[in-house]
């Protein structure tokens, strides 16, 4: 009985030391934008990738509907270091800045229109300790006409730039740029256009993915 006491003593202690070296190896990654004991760092070099994709087929009013209509998927790839030590983090608010054009704006300047940058934010709740964790935003097809360019909406999985940025405590922990600026203040210079990305409790994507991503902190309706 002394033995076994002895060796589970040992195999509890391996554990939590295997557990430690774990935690410790989430915290190796980019350091571009990352917090010093960052518990959120996004996994580059693309931590965003932004494709197109049609609604899923939930139902649909009699008379049907444009199968050819697409969604901007914006989805971001980061892993979880708590510093706690419990193996969550409680919540983390991520924003998001999604450059587009308004070729209707009456005071542009150019053929190209006015540079805006959509916005959004999401927060997730009990985010377990993992190398890879998952988020996403969407953006309506209206949206995306509304703000292409003169190549129509493949220009926001093609060439229009996303910054996406971390927030544990309030305090800003880490961020990340689909296509790396010289200038890191580029999407603050851009007119915002708020609540035109959605987070996935808002949209018809609500039931995809229900283990890829943590769970939304709920939010009353005027947030």
């Amino acid at each position: 009985m002394k033995l076994e006491r002895t060796m589970r003593f040992h195999l509890t202690t391996l554990k939590r030391s295997s557990l430690a070296i774990v935690l410790a190896g989430f915290s190796l990654g980019h350091s571009w934008g990352q917090a010093a004991n960052s518990p959120i760092v996004f996994q580059g070099p693309e931590a965003i990738t932004t494709t197109l994709v049609g609604a899923p087929s939930i139902g649909r009013s009699e008379g049907g509907g444009n199968d050819d209509v697409q969604w901007l998927k914006v989805e971001f790839h980061y892993s979880v270091a708590p510093t706690t030590g419990v193996p969550f983090v409680d919540s983390v608010e991520f924003r998001i800045w999604l450059e587009g054009r308004d070729l209707f704006d009456p005071k542009a300047t150019t053929a190209d229109g006015t540079a805006v940058a959509l916005t959004g934010t999401v927060t997730y709740v009990n985010l377990a300790a993992t190398r890879d964790g998952y988020g996403v935003f969407y953006v309506s097809p209206s949206a995306l006409a509304r703000y292409s360019a003169k190549n129509g909406v493949s220009d926001f999985s093609d060439k229009f730039n996303v910054h996406v940025e971390a927030y544990v405590g309030g305090a800003k922990v880490d961020y990340f740029d689909k296509t790396k600026e010289q200038d890191p203040a580029w999407f603050s210079k851009l007119q915002a256009v708020p609540d035109m990305v959605f987070r996935q409790n808002q949209c018809v994507f609500m039931v995809n993915d229900p283990s890829r991503y943590p769970q939304i902190k709920l939010v009353t309706p005027a947030q």
